[in-house]
């Protein structure tokens, strides 16, 4: 190639590139502009320590410890659970522990288990609940069982309520009477929400008043005396008069020899929750009744 056509295609070239050149816009940015990155949620997590025990179908139930790790999408939270099982047999509590938060009632997830309770022993287990849109529990309650049952109420702090422990409670009850030749010495007695040897929960307009007594058989047949639900009756405050329940559990029965007692016998009635009075054991032999008279709550 000669010099001349050397230079010619030399300015073509030059030419083609001034074209492009002019054709880029020198005000566009070089680069695409990087968006701002927002931040994830920080979680925070809170504990709960509580050891409250409640009292739920003749089991005890102890909330040990409530941890939520919770931002304002919500999150998850962790209760310890306890259950003892003073029975004799083994046990399954079937009452469900709810959480309740802000009113929204809220269940475990599927993967949370009580495993069934072995006879005077006692289980642990975790139950974790998937809030949603949920950033605080303060406020919380976890209730045990459900309507129309009587329902123990667990709150994570003071100002979500007051404890339903569904305790029994223990009374101071004494007096005698005589009825011919039966004679009735009370021992105490106890209110109690469910019942143990069942394993249910009562409804929630009732509870049970169980009386222990010593019973003695003041004759001389030497067949002694059959003692039977029919010698005992509860007189309410309102003159109503019942029996022991009638299902193989709550009346002691017992062939008491002459001149002999029986220590530590027991009906158990069901009365209406949170009555409150003077109360009667009635003793009845022979077309003869005697009461033997105490007060409950006042």
């Amino acid at each position: 190639m000669t010099s001349l056509g050397l230079v010619r295609r030399l300015g073509v070239v030059a030419l083609i590139g001034a074209s492009l050149a002019g054709c880029v816009d020198s005000n566009a940015p070089s680069a695409a502009p990087t968006s701002r990155i927002t931040p994830e949620p920080t979680a925070a997590t809170m504990v709960y320590e509580l050891g409250s025990k409640v009292w739920y179908a003749g089991l005890e139930i102890t909330i040990d410890r409530v941890s939520a790790t919770l931002d304002e999408r919500g999150g998850p939270v962790d209760v310890l659970v306890g259950v003892a099982n003073p029975g004799a047999d083994p046990a399954q509590l079937d009452a469900k522990l709810v959480l309740v938060v802000g009113g929204v009632r809220m269940e475990p997830t599927r993967e949370s288990r009580i495993p069934e309770v072995p006879a005077e022993g006692s289980v642990a287990a975790i139950l974790t609940y998937e809030l949603q849109a949920v950033d605080s529990i303060d406020d919380a309650v976890i209730e045990i069982g459900a309507s129309p049952f009587h329902i123990a109420r667990v709150p994570l702090t003071p100002g979500a309520g007051d404890l339903v422990a569904l305790e029994p409670v223990a009374l101071e009850l004494t007096g005698s009477a005589t009825a011919s030749s039966l004679k009735l010495t009370i021992r105490g007695g106890l209110l109690r929400w469910d019942l143990p040897d069942w394993w249910e929960e009562l409804g929630s307009g009732l509870q049970t008043l169980t009386v222990t007594y010593d019973a003695q058989y003041t004759g001389d047949f030497a067949g002694g005396f059959a003692f039977t639900g029919e010698n005992v009756a509860l007189r309410l405050p309102d003159g109503t008069v019942v029996s022991a329940r009638r299902d193989g559990h709550s009346q002691s029965v017992e062939l008491i020899g002459a001149r002999k007692t029986k220590k530590n016998l027991f009906s158990r009635f069901e009365i209406p929750a949170g009555l409150t009075g003077k109360f009667a054991l009635l003793v009845r032999n022979s077309g003869t009744e005697k009461a033997i008279v105490f007060a409950i709550g006042d």
